[in-house]
């Protein structure tokens, strides 16, 4: 393998933040990469960029060639988590870890869509800085279980104030009882929060945060409401998930898509104190 430093000298500020983009995302699509770093750029640039990198062996991609799905997932290589450990001095994951996301890779894309769409809504002005988290920075150690949510973001609201989300992104494979399972465990994350919020400040952020559920059926989402109401979740947020769309979240202005939320006369987005606007 060759020596990550002597790549990282090739590399542009874009690629290093496609480098680290893959890296939290594991994996993204040609489009997504698009989306997110060649956006003033046509597709023909953003492919040949992508090419170069893996010839480099910085990049390489797996292909789904199931019925008429022909898409490219392209990850990190081997010298590109090695070229990502220089860069962010991060540990790197293990590569069974890898491995294992693959498995999964249809929920990492759909779950990634919202990372990129949020990019775009940050990068036209209706949004401010936000950190993304993936699912395996995200995991909450609640004592006799856990929970891992597909993703937390944290936004700034002002230079003082952030609102943290947890995301679940629904494809419709898992059951009602399953669901609402799940939507226990986020309860008792809230109560270990509203126990610890005064000692520690990730605790506090927790204790406050939304949970967003995203979904592609507007039944489905009517469902999870109903769901998260009888087991006592109080910040839900229930709807739909379109990638022609902007997010169906902060800030209040890009809040477009139906949707089905617990106490609606508080606002959850980004912190502003007006009421949001629900569509029923």
């Amino acid at each position: 393998m060759a020596c990550p430093a002597a790549a990282i000298m090739r590399l542009t500020p874009r690629d290093r933040y496609l480098l680290e983009a893959l890296d939290e995302t594991r994996f993204l699509t040609a489009p997504q990469i698009h989306q997110i770093c060649f956006s003033g750029a046509c597709v023909q640039t953003a492919s040949h960029r992508l090419t170069q990198l893996r010839q480099r062996g910085l990049l390489t991609c797996l292909t789904h060639r199931t019925f008429h799905d022909r898409r490219a997932f392209w990850c990190l290589a081997p010298l590109g988590r090695a070229a990502v450990v220089e860069l962010t001095g991060k540990r790197p994951d293990p590569p069974r870890a890898c491995a294992l996301a693959a498995l999964q890779i249809e929920h990492l894309i759909a779950a990634n869509q919202i990372f990129c769409d949020l990019c775009v809504e940050h990068r036209a002005g209706r949004l401010g800085s936000f950190r993304w988290f993936a699912s395996r920075h995200a995991c909450v150690d609640l004592g006799h279980t856990h929970l891992t949510p597909d993703a937390v973001v944290v936004a700034a609201a002002s230079e003082n104030c952030h609102w943290m989300y947890c995301l679940e992104v629904d494809r419709g494979t898992m059951s009602l009882v399953a669901l609402a399972a799940k939507f226990r465990r986020y309860g008792q994350l809230y109560h270990v929060a509203g126990l610890r919020r005064h000692h520690d400040p990730l605790w506090e952020a927790r204790a406050a945060s939304w949970v967003l559920f995203v979904c592609a059926d507007d039944r489905r989402a009517v469902r999870a409401a109903r769901l998260a109401a009888e087991t006592g979740l109080e910040r839900f947020w229930a709807g739909l998930s379109r990638q022609t769309s902007p997010p169906a979240w902060p800030p209040p202005s890009v809040l477009t898509r139906r949707c089905h939320c617990r106490r609606p006369s508080r606002s959850c987005w980004a912190g502003s104190r007006r009421p949001a606007h629900f569509a029923r």
